[in-house]
């Protein structure tokens, strides 16, 4: 478990649902990768994308991320990181409230929701 205060994220990055960490805490998460981070004190987990960040001394996050894991700005948290497999890349993908990912996410969901039964009744035909 790692040990970090909490940090909002830079201004350039306001508004976007990512952590930026070191990555000597990212558990070879790389970037742009998907991990669960787990509040080790309350238990709470979210998926969330991983960028770096040069400071090893804090954890930086946006306010909906922090809400979801209980933690406060400037308060220390306990957390653990742990790498997303290909099926926890989707969920988050399709359920970020995020429009800018969601929504082409799901718009490839369908495309190939819809290519796939188009090659079935190519088939039965």
């Amino acid at each position: 478990m790692t040990k970090l205060p909490v940090k909002a994220l830079p201004p350039n990055d306001t508004g976007r649902l990512l952590v930026r960490l070191n990555i000597k805490y990212r558990a070879d998460i790389p970037r742009y990768g998907i991990a669960q981070l787990m509040n080790s004190e309350n238990d709470k987990s979210v998926k969330v994308l991983v960028l770096g960040h040069d400071d090893d001394t804090a954890i930086f996050m946006p306010y909906d991320i922090r809400k979801a894991l209980g933690a406060d700005k400037g308060a220390d948290l306990e957390f653990a990181v742990q790498k997303t497999g290909w099926c926890g890349k989707v969920c988050w993908l399709l359920g970020t409230p995020d429009p800018a990912v969601h929504v082409p996410a799901w718009l490839a969901l369908i495309s190939v929701c819809l290519g796939a039964l188009g090659v079935v009744i190519a088939i039965c035909s």
